[in-house]
């Protein structure tokens, strides 16, 4: 057996879960001194990004412990099962890393560490396609191949209401704090080699999702295609940026999810955004 473990940066829905043997090993978030509940499937997202809004002081992330891995690596790895582990893109947090010096300690010769260069919707694009190649009869090298080659080649792209929370947390690249200074105009973001950049900036959000469309499709075409859209607080408007994308795009594999406290502490409520790669990578 193939078992896939990420970390619970990749937000991932039902549809994905129910598919094959995944563990999410859990990074945390202290707000205005206090540690978010670990598994963020419990927080109730509504009310911590209120209280996001209204702390002073930007909140921090931690990357699991390399216990957290160990445990999950020598659990999974008992007799002769394998691992192929999927995460967060390095340059936005540690866990890759610490997931490699794991998996070093448990068994390196059975367990195969990914850098996804994401995050969000474009990490649990990866592992949807990971899933789907084991599916096929893959082996964990061959899996492991082709989400490596999705990192290289995926487009991630986002609209952010304003860059307050990208600043505050120094996640953002420094070319794309011009985009601050512009007033009234939403920033555009877009995944760079595993960094958060800047893109363009939109009047309005429906001419930002817009803009977001047309980039995917420049980036990777119109299909057939993996793709998955994310949001923060705004179930409604990502729902027909969804339908929206699903009529533009001939989609082979699709879901839409919310981002939790981890990531979302970065970029506030009102993300949206949609991340996608050619089917046939």
């Amino acid at each position: 057996m193939i078992h896939i473990v990420t970390d619970t940066t990749a937000y991932l829905p039902a549809s994905i879960l129910g598919k094959w043997s995944i563990r999410a090993v859990p990074l945390k978030v202290h707000l205005a001194n206090r540690a978010v509940d670990q598994d963020e499937n419990k927080v109730e997202l509504a009310a911590f990004f209120r209280d996001l809004s209204s702390v002073e002081t930007a909140p921090t992330t931690s990357q699991p412990a390399p216990g957290d891995f160990i445990t999950v690596y020598e659990t999974l790895t008992r007799g002769t099962d394998e691992v192929l582990s999927i995460h967060i893109s390095d340059h936005l947090s540690g866990t890759l890393r610490v997931a490699q010096m794991a998996a070093h300690e448990v068994a390196p010769d059975r367990i195969t560490v990914v850098n996804s260069r994401s995050a969000t919707c474009g990490l649990a694009l990866m592992v949807d396609a990971a899933i789907d190649a084991l599916h096929t009869g893959a082996s964990r090298l061959e899996a492991a191949a082709r989400v490596e080659e999705i990192s290289r080649d995926y487009a991630g792209i986002f609209l952010v209401e304003n860059l307050e929370y990208l600043a505050k947390g120094g996640r953002i690249n420094g070319a794309a704090k011009f985009l601050g200074s512009m007033l009234h105009l939403r920033p555009i973001l877009y995944m760079n080699d595993g960094k958060i950049d800047g893109l363009t900036v939109a009047r309005t959000r429906k001419r930002g999702m817009q803009q977001i469309v047309d980039e995917v499709r420049k980036r990777v075409g119109e299909g057939p295609i993996r793709a998955g859209v994310t949001h923060i607080q705004c179930p409604e408007e990502a729902s027909l940026f969804a339908e929206q994308i699903q009529q533009k795009f001939d989609t082979v594999s699709f879901f839409v999810h919310e981002t939790g406290p981890v990531i979302g502490s970065h970029v506030g409520p009102g993300f949206i955004g949609l991340a996608a790669c050619r089917a046939g990578i």
